[in-house]
């Protein structure tokens, strides 16, 4: 394994690990604050666009990644739309505090 191919590795790992805290939280409070299925949905179409040049130029760092980044968004938009406007605590009082500032 060369350098290229460890530093695109440890992209990777940043890739996976940033996921972790919004997967956790939509699975473990059932919220979808702040999570636009539509934008994820973009982001799904232009990972299966990148992993679709990444086989073609047989890179398997960036198929690895894109393989990734296609099943976090997955989980995301599967959650997202399962727990559609509910919201945590944490979310429903800052929702609350911004309608009561409104009036």
């Amino acid at each position: 394994m060369n350098g290229s191919q460890i530093l695109g590795l440890l992209g990777t790992g940043l890739v996976a690990v940033a996921y972790v805290p919004q997967i956790k939280h939509l699975i473990k409070e059932h919220c979808s604050a702040g999570i636009s299925v539509e934008a994820y949905s973009l982001w799904f179409a232009a990972s299966a666009l990148f992993l679709t040049h990444a086989m073609m130029i047989r890179d398997l760092v960036f198929i690895f990644v894109q393989v990734l980044n296609l099943v976090a968004i997955s989980i995301v938009v599967i959650f997202a739309t399962k727990y559609k406007e509910q919201l945590c605590l944490i979310h429903l009082e800052a929702h609350l505090n911004q309608l009561h500032q409104k009036r």
